[in-house]
């Protein structure tokens, strides 16, 4: 494992060579298989990830967000919000709200 939170509803979430995982207590939900290097839950309860690309499609780091709506029906994909950033080294939100991410080009930021 590479990164573990627990979230304010009390599920684990690990993340590392296997993908994103999710425990609730009971089950073991598997969300990506891609390597996921960080994981981290906004004020808003999303859940952010910095995982390896679909290297077939575009190889590189993605950092991705994984909303409430999303978590509850899965209906679409997790949100992409920057991808080819080389690897992302860490994630965390500023008191305004916005995620600040730290990569090999330097530390960037997607504003709420």
């Amino acid at each position: 494992m590479r990164s573990i939170i627990e979230d304010k509803k009390g599920n684990i979430w690990l993340g590392g060579d296997d993908g994103l995982w999710r425990y609730d207590g009971s089950i073991f939900t598997n969300f990506t298989q891609q390597f996921v290097g960080y994981v981290y839950e906004d004020t808003n309860g999303d859940i952010w990830i910095s995982s390896e690309s679909d290297r077939t499609k575009s190889p590189g780091w993605t950092l991705s967000r994984y909303t409430e709506k999303w978590l509850a029906n899965h209906a679409t994909l997790p949100e992409i919000i920057t991808t080819n950033e080389g690897i992302i080294f860490g994630i965390l939100e500023a008191d305004n709200g916005s995620i600040w991410f730290g990569t090999l080009h330097g530390v960037m930021t997607k504003k709420p």
